[in-house]
């Protein structure tokens, strides 16, 4: 649970996730997804309860709990003085990865994200959507277990997009553990072995798109969310 003074931002949430899940997080505009995960993260600390990472309490052993993690937040950042590629080997130091360990890999996720010459430049100069290729990238540095991500889409182009899903289904494969916020139903539905729906702060649901189909009565992932947030089924 988290409390900013008198507000419940999240209460009573109880989930476990396992390797090789997506974890998709839906929910409307402050119900609490972005707290969720910066719980998660370690950049917020709950009210109340614990965080256990691969058996390792985040709150008693933050440093060995965060090395399990990747993570991308909603708004991308970089500082506007370095260059995507300098930004990349800043992390890589935070990590203490050598170069050669992982230059190879990230020429491949240039290729594969369409990043080119630009990554040389500052990034003052980048987009929202250049932001989130190079951030995207750096995520995979360190071969995190957990990958948190808050809205994956957001800027970027429908081929990049689906670059990403096929990404994302790679690293299920993988064994990875993927948890994921998104206003975008759609794209829950495409990717998502489970889906969690938050409203108020509450976890209203948490199963597959089955399970959800037959609470609600419904297979329209758009119509059942609608349903859920508004407190018309019964939650589960």
């Amino acid at each position: 649970s988290k409390r900013f003074r008198n507000v419940s931002a999240v209460s009573d949430l109880d989930l476990e996730l396992g390797a090789g899940e997506i974890f998709v997080l839906l929910g409307p505009n402050g119900a609490g997804k972005t707290t969720t995960l910066k719980m998660i993260a370690g950049l917020v600390h709950p009210s109340q309860g614990d965080i256990i990472i691969k058996g390792v309490n985040l709150h008693e052993h933050p440093i060995t709990a965060k090395s399990h993690i990747g993570y991308v937040p909603d708004e991308p950042f970089i500082y506007n003085k370095l260059t995507g590629r300098e930004f990349i080997n800043f992390i890589a130091g935070i990590y203490h990865i050598e170069k050669d360990h992982f230059e190879e890999r990230m020429a491949s996720y240039f290729r594969r994200l369409e990043i080119g010459e630009w990554i040389d430049d500052f990034s003052e100069k980048y987009s929202h959507g250049m932001k989130q290729k190079v951030i995207m990238c750096q995520l995979f540095l360190h071969n995190p277990d957990l990958i948190l991500i808050d809205e994956p889409l957001v800027g970027l182009d429908p081929k990049t997009s689906k670059t990403v899903r096929e990404i994302f289904f790679e690293l299920k494969e993988q064994g990875k553990t993927l948890f994921i916020c998104t206003h975008t139903l759609s794209f829950a539905r495409e990717i998502a072995t489970r889906i969690g729906i938050l409203s108020g702060g509450a976890l209203k649901f948490a199963g597959d798109l089955d399970a959800l189909s037959e609470i609600s009565g419904s297979h329209d992932i758009e119509e059942i969310y609608l349903k859920l947030t508004e407190g018309s089924i019964p939650t589960h």
